[in-house]
């Protein structure tokens, strides 16, 4: 116990003389003038200022390379602390700053160490939050600094100037006290203060500020130091020397600490819960995309549904607007659908409803579109096509499923279909909807006349296709009837 509490009072006295050795420096130099050889040449001051810039900023880089690895905010006001450390000084071997913008430099980099030397086990974890705060934090300094410009050279008053170097001895002098828990920190605080309290005596027409920059730049390198490699001089207590012993073996961990077997238990319940919701939400996506296909898909047909077959009109339609190209859309109802499932059955009902789907397939180009609109209904819409192509699909729709008898299962069937025919010729600004009620309209008409026809929409005045071909027969035949009639008078 002796020897440790020995060695413990004699580590504790080498780091406090190591702190002290400015101001020991500084008294010699009083004591014993005739070592020193006058007034120092006019390059060795500045030579001085730019060896403390030049360690500050390395110690600056340790510490903000520690920062953005670690999150502890005591590292980002060390890195802060040096920055204002290492730009003063540079200031100063540039002659830009004399004695009072140094002291105020000092002082800034004095109080971040203060500050800094207050956090203990703090951590920030967001790597956005440490590249904001540190980028923040320097702009604060560098704007402080800009104020060292401005203020330290409207002061020149030497005892001010002595003062400011005082007070960040102080400060210096506080973060030392509260660092002790940190030896290598400490001794470089230590050294801090004593140089700028050597600083503050020295007198200026003397080598005598040498020793405090000397200070500052060994206080830099320890501080370094200290940053890369925490506790350093703490020593690692040494093994004794009794002779090995057989280890015991090793009690059970869920035995010797039950708490940590609960902390194991429950990493496995969490774990399982957050496999179950990741598989739960795999089999949520999979409904959906299910869900999504199903509705965009007729299940008895196998053509698009509703839903898809309306969205491809309203694109069309609108591509049809923008570049004014024809657009036909034709509506297909099978005639007496609700008597034919009466009669026959459901299930030939529905395999009515695939076999004219087919048929309907076969006969749509590749740039159609075609899908299943209501129960018996059947919507084809066909880009770039005026009203002689309109009729002329519509007439061979009717005639493949009227001309060529279905096969159910249950024999031949014979069925008539009622098609309405909407146009929007190029430069018309139809809407999707307008277009659909007008084919519905359309469709409406050919089934008051009977069924089992051809109509156009109100464009064309709801005219029938029979009923034009018949007017445009008995047109021709007048017109022969004429002819020869003129031909018999001449």
């Amino acid at each position: 116990m002796h020897r440790s509490l020995a060695a413990t009072t004699a580590r504790a006295g080498a780091r406090l003389s190591a702190a002290l050795l400015p101001l020991v420096a500084l008294a010699a130099a009083r004591l014993l003038p005739s070592a020193f050889l006058g007034t120092p040449l006019p390059w060795v001051a500045p030579g001085f200022a730019g060896t403390v810039a030049v360690t500050a900023g390395g110690a600056f880089v340790l510490a903000t390379v520690s920062w953005l690895r670690h999150g502890r905010p005591r590292d980002l006001l060390d890195a802060a602390a040096l920055a204002s450390l290492g730009v003063t000084f540079a200031l100063a071997a540039l002659e830009l700053v004399g004695a009072a913008g140094l002291s105020l430099g000092l002082g800034i980099s004095a109080v971040a160490f203060a500050a800094a030397s207050s956090m203990r086990g703090e951590v920030v974890a967001d790597r956005g939050v440490a590249f904001g705060a540190l980028i923040g934090l320097f702009l604060l300094t560098e704007g402080a600094l800009a104020a060292v410009l401005l203020l330290g050279s409207g002061i020149a008053d030497g005892q001010l100037t002595a003062v400011l170097f005082a007070g960040a001895a102080v400060l210096m002098t506080v973060a030392t006290i509260t660092a002790l828990e940190t030896p290598t920190r400490a001794v470089a605080l230590g050294l801090a203060a004593s140089g700028n309290l050597a600083l503050a005596l020295a007198r200026s027409a003397t080598p005598e500020p040498l020793l405090g920059m000397a200070a500052m730049a060994i206080s830099a390198v320890v501080m370094g130091w200290a940053t890369a490699h925490r506790d350093t001089w703490r020593e690692e207590p040494k093994p004794a020397t009794q002779p090995a012993l057989p280890a015991p073996p090793l009690p059970s961990l869920a035995t010797s600490e039950p708490e940590f077997g609960e902390t194991s238990r429950l990493v496995r319940e969490l774990r399982g819960t957050l496999d179950e919701l990741v598989a739960a939400r795999r089999t949520v996506e999979l409904q959906r995309t299910e869900i999504e296909r199903a509705s965009r898909s007729d299940p008895l047909t196998g053509i698009p549904g509703r839903i898809a077959i309306l969205d491809r009109l309203s694109v069309d339609a609108a591509e049809a607007r923008r570049y004014a190209h024809p657009l036909a859309v034709v509506l297909l109802d099978i005639d007496n659908f609700g008597a034919f499932n009466h009669e026959h059955g459901v299930e030939a009902g529905d395999a009515l409803l695939r076999e004219v789907a087919l048929r309907l397939r076969l006969r749509v180009r590749e740039a159609d579109a075609l899908g299943r609109l209501g129960s018996d209904a059947f919507l084809a819409i066909l880009p770039h096509t005026d009203e002689a192509g309109a009729a002329t699909f519509a007439e061979a729709l009717r005639a493949r499923i009227i001309d060529r008898p279905l096969h159910l299962g249950r024999g031949e069937t014979q069925v008539a279909v009622s098609i309405g025919i909407a146009l929007m010729r190029p430069g018309m600004t139809l809407s999707d909807d307008q277009l659909l009620a007008s084919v519905e309209e359309a469709l409406a008409s050919a089934r008051a006349a009977g069924g089992n026809r051809i109509a156009f929409d109100r464009l064309h005045g709801l005219a029938r296709l029979d009923e034009r071909r018949t007017a445009r027969q008995n047109a021709d035949s007048d017109e022969s009837t004429r002819t020869e009639e003129r031909g018999d008078a001449s």
